[in-house]
């Protein structure tokens, strides 16, 4: 058969189907897998440079970038003629756009939670990277404080071919990027793994951060994940020249479409046809069973599911008072370990100070300028040491805290996955304990700046003796170094509570959305028996034939060998 051949077949039977989706994505697979293409996804944290890492790669800056998420949408690179972009709507509509405006669909300020509907974006380029069918795919980052975005990301994950892995040197890796690993590598063979921004850290920290990170992901997936290429992306398009492990970057890369992209556009293919078969055979046996069986005895089991669930529901909402109590207890242990890094902290930072700024061997009229930079160094240097040490702490206590809720939602799970209704193999089965926060940090810090700008003490700077200025700058530029650590580590504690009730808030959302989707699914089947019924015994087992057969012709689509016997 044909590359994409298996796919349009299913495209064609899901049409008959009436189950639309399936019968669009399957004609979108068989596209681009009958022209070679496959999707390499760039994923990662919020904040990790993935979209400048994709710029530096195809060699032009092609994909906004910015200092807030700009990414709201799945952007495809692909091979093309000339640069140009189309834009892909939810509703099936497409618009050819420059491709200097892609940034009013994918960026939070254009398309905030993407309120426009843009299910992707395309950017086509002239790219020797791309010409042998290879396809860079930007994703919205893990943990952004958008929460829609990282949902995108996530839904992509069964599209993914290949995987550019982009992890940071601070902190190296977290909890949400380990979860997308083990998500990604269940549906992957290649990963290609970067850690990026490089040149924000000295040699040895970037060499320890990618050590931590392979000694972290080989053990969670069980199997050894090859190099970790530490670059700057930013640094190699600033500089138009390759530098750190950017070369070997590049031949990982180029690797994938040159000895790996044919088996690995195999590859899509089959996992994609399965996927959408098994798919569309939910739906059809659904719709078979709600047929065959009596339809009191339907509703009669879609009410007690009702009940199970509801029970489950119930139990699972006072459980989460609890687990509210201990979210507070949480926030709390935070505020403590704030006061004790404060009492620490404030005598060690106060005698950097006074040593940078007797040290300082500038001008007088300077002198305000420089002491006012050296508190802010001191102040994020020391607080970015304590978040360090306490954020892995604030992962472990959270973890621990949910261990009960997950260990009873999996009961749940079971209790109601055992009652035979149509759409069960649709739950999952067993919640995995939590790696970590399922929310990256927001965190960003404050500089105080309105504690800097009293002209007064500017100007005595000038007519005091260098000794007395120093002096009084000690104790003004000390007091709002107390202030920046106090402030600084403030938020640190409120971040981590934050993260804390945002990881639990989606956790339970995750259970109580899996248990409404049983009943929703149960009762749209006995819905469509409920209208075949309606028009006689003659027009049910017309409509039972016509899914045995489509269910029939997607079985050989899962399995080629089962077409050769029945023939």
């Amino acid at each position: 058969m044909t590359p994409g051949g298996r796919l349009s077949r299913l495209a064609s039977i899901a049409t008959e189907a009436g189950a639309d989706d399936v019968a669009r994505e399957a004609r979108e697979l068989a596209g681009r897998v009958s022209e070679g293409r496959f999707y390499v996804a760039c994923v990662g944290q919020f904040k990790r440079g993935k979209s400048t890492l994709l710029n530096a790669l195809v060699g032009q800056s092609v994909l906004p970038t910015g200092v807030v998420p700009v990414t709201s949408a799945v952007t495809v690179l692909r091979h093309g003629p000339a640069p140009a972009s189309r834009v892909w709507f939810a509703d099936g509509r497409s618009v050819y756009v420059d491709p200097s405006r892609i940034g009013e669909y994918v960026s939070e300020n254009d398309n905030p939670g993407n309120e426009k509907g843009v299910r992707a974006v395309e950017v086509f380029l002239p790219s020797p990277l791309l010409e042998h069918g290879m396809c860079l795919v930007d994703t919205p980052g893990l943990g952004s404080v958008f929460d829609a975005n990282s949902e995108v990301t996530r839904n992509f994950v069964p599209h993914i071919d290949a995987a550019l892995l982009v992890i940071g040197a601070d902190p190296p890796i977290s909890g949400d990027e380990l979860g997308l690993v083990e998500a990604v590598a269940v549906k992957v063979d290649h990963i290609v793994l970067v850690l990026n921004k490089a040149d924000r850290v000295s040699a040895e920290e970037s060499e320890e951060a990618a050590g931590f990170a392979a000694q972290v992901l080989s053990g969670r997936l069980r199997r050894p994940i090859g190099a970790i290429h530490r670059v700057s992306a930013a640094e190699c398009l600033e500089r138009s020249t390759p530098t750190r492990d950017w070369l070997a970057l590049e031949r990982a890369v180029r690797a994938l479409s040159a000895e790996a992209g044919a088996d690995i556009v195999v590859a899509a293919e089959s996992k994609g046809t399965e996927r959408l078969a098994l798919s569309l055979m939910r739906e059809l046996e659904e719709r078979r069973q709600a047929l065959v069986r009596p339809l009191d005895e339907s509703e009669s089991r879609l009410a007690i599911l009702r009940r199970s669930v509801g029970d489950a529901e119930r139990a699972l909402t006072e459980l989460s008072v609890l687990l509210a109590a201990e979210e507070q207890r949480l926030q709390q242990a935070f505020r403590q370990r704030q006061e004790g890094f404060l009492v620490t902290a404030r005598s060690k930072a106060l005698r950097d100070l006074e040593s940078g700024i007797r040290g300082l061997e500038v001008p007088r009229r300077k002198l305000r300028e420089r002491s006012y930079g050296i508190a802010r160094e001191i102040a994020e240097r020391a607080v970015e040491e304590w978040r360090r040490d306490v954020e892995p702490a604030a992962e472990d206590m959270y973890r621990t805290s949910v261990t009960r809720f997950v260990l009873l939602a999996n009961e749940f799970l079971a209790r109601v996955g055992s009652t035979g209704e149509p759409g069960m193999d649709g739950l999952p089965r067993a919640l995995e304990p939590e790696a970590g926060f399922r929310i990256g940090t927001g965190l960003y810090y404050t500089h105080l700046m309105y504690m800097t700008t009293n002209p007064i003490p500017w100007v005595l700077d000038l007519v005091r003796s260098r000794k007395a200025t120093e002096d009084a700058l000690l104790r003004r530029v000390g007091d709002y170094l107390g202030r920046i650590l106090e402030a600084n580590s403030s938020r640190v504690a409120n971040d981590l509570g934050e993260r804390v009730s945002a990881s639990r808030t989606r956790l339970q959302s995750q259970v109580h959305a899996a248990l409404r989707r049983v009943v929703e699914i149960a009762a749209k089947a006995i819905e469509s028996a409920r209208e075949w019924r309606a028009e006689g015994a003659a027009a049910v087992q017309a409509e039972l034939a016509r899914l045995e057969s489509l269910l029939s012709r997607t079985a050989t689509l899962v399995n080629p060998d089962e077409e050769g016997r029945r023939t």
